[in-house]
């Protein structure tokens, strides 16, 4: 799968510049003491788009980063700029690959004409040296979405069920001391554990010491360890979203295989009273 764009490719598609958007999609969990737009207001990519994974998302919904609706996406994206026709380059200054969130909602919302920046902020100062704080002038885009695959998405009803059913293979990304419930939630006031019959899958395990997706010899190697051959059933959760699309982004890379994402994730799980399990199950 061509994927990711290495910093010298972005910066031939700069210089031809026809159609190009470049979205900063930083994101950093709750208790970082890091704010995503500060750090983008520091440094980022020359003409690069601040797109909020805290703010793209259900306004309607109490809990984060739930899907819009494609209307409010699509305004939401015409907001930022963004046309149909663009050619979306998407990148990140995170700990954990969250430019895989945004990879995931524009082809949810059926705009593949994308790609991922491969080693995000940090591989781009190495290789090219080129940041700026300058703000970026955006003009209203014409974007709208054009289909919206809800298969992709999985709700609270669908997981309760599916926590009864032992066909299906429920991916939790969230570190493995989290998922046994041994370390703390980044949110105040939510138990830390997993839903019954999940199984541990930390992202970080797909990403290399240089903050990059591993190669897909590597990533076939952790689903093989893990027994995972991908013709099961699959879903991936974490704790809000975001880092669950790293495994579906994995899985997409390596065995071309579109899998769904529980939306609400750990949040909205032991929020809602549903039961907790804490043993490696």
């Amino acid at each position: 799968m061509n994927l990711f764009l290495e910093p010298n490719e972005l910066i031939e598609k700069i210089n031809k510049g026809h159609n190009l958007k470049i979205l900063d999609t930083t994101f950093f969990l709750p208790n970082s003491n890091l704010n995503a737009e500060d750090e983008f207001n520091k440094e980022h990519i020359p003409n690069a788009i601040f797109f909020d994974i805290n703010k793209i998302a259900n306004p309607n919904d109490p809990l984060p980063h739930m899907i819009p609706s494609k209307e409010i996406f699509s305004d939401m994206m015409k907001k930022l700029g963004l046309n149909n026709e663009d050619e979306i380059i998407i990148y990140d200054n995170s700990p954990f690959l969250s430019s895989a969130r945004a990879w995931f909602l524009f082809r949810y919302y059926g705009h593949d004409n994308l790609f991922i920046l491969k080693g995000g902020l940090k591989n781009w100062k190495a290789q090219t040296g080129i940041v700026t704080e300058d703000k970026t002038n955006i003009v209203l885009g014409n974007f709208v979405a054009q289909i919206e695959k809800k298969e992709l998405v999985k709700k609270l009803d669908d997981m309760i069920e599916i926590t009864n059913d032992k066909d299906t293979l429920v991916l939790d990304a969230r570190s493995y001391a989290r998922f046994i419930g041994e370390a703390k939630e980044p949110r105040d006031g939510l138990e830390s554990g997993h839903i019954p019959n999940s199984k541990s899958l930390p992202s970080s395990d797909f990403i290399n010491s240089d903050g990059q997706l591993k190669n897909i010899d590597e990533i076939n190697l952790i689903f093989k360890d893990k027994s995972i051959t991908g013709n099961e059933k699959i879903i991936a959760t974490c704790g809000s979203g975001v880092s669950a699309c790293v495994i579906s982004l994995a899985l997409y890379y390596s065995k071309g295989l579109e899998i769904p994402i529980y939306d609400g994730s750990w949040t909205e799980w032991a929020s809602t009273g549903q039961k907790i399990s804490k043993s490696n199950d």
